[in-house]
């Protein structure tokens, strides 16, 4: 369904254009995402990172995160996914994506780091392998790079 909408879409463009517009246009918006990836993605890191560094609260929203969607929208071939891009990036047109957001969120199952089990461990062999003497005597160091198999400790 989603592949005949686009299908239609970029038919439909190149009727009222031309196929030479047609082409510049799609490949002019994957350009154009591209770039805004790498402006909005840097923004919305550099805000994150703040917000995380203030204490805040890491489960919120990803700042600018509905552009950066946008902006991968754009990347990816095709004008109706375009249309959605452009949707996303344009702040008054962010609160139709609002809801879906929330939707999708409420959904994704939560990830936990760290508050496992600890076990306690004692180290039993503790050796240091820069000068081990060997039967005949004469200390060999393994810190002089790789060597082959058949050559021996």
């Amino acid at each position: 369904m989603w592949i005949v909408a686009e299908a239609a879409a970029f038919f439909g463009l190149a009727y009222l254009i031309g196929f030479g517009y047609t082409l510049l246009i799609f490949i002019g918006t994957s350009f154009l995402g591209i770039a805004l990836v790498q402006y909005v993605g840097a923004k919305s890191f550099r805000a994150a990172r703040d917000y995380l560094n203030s204490g805040g609260d890491p489960s919120r929203e990803l700042p600018n995160g509905y552009a950066l969607a946008g902006a991968f929208c754009l990347i990816i071939p095709g004008f109706v996914t375009d249309l959605i891009g452009l949707l996303l990036l344009l702040p008054p047109t962010r609160f139709l994506f609002r809801g879906l957001g929330r939707w999708i969120a409420a959904r994704t199952p939560v990830m936990r780091f760290g508050g496992g089990d600890v076990i306690d461990g004692e180290v039993i062999d503790e050796r240091d392998y820069t000068d081990t003497p060997f039967p005949d005597d004469e200390p060999r160091r393994y810190d002089n790079g790789p060597r082959s198999i058949d050559q021996g400790p």
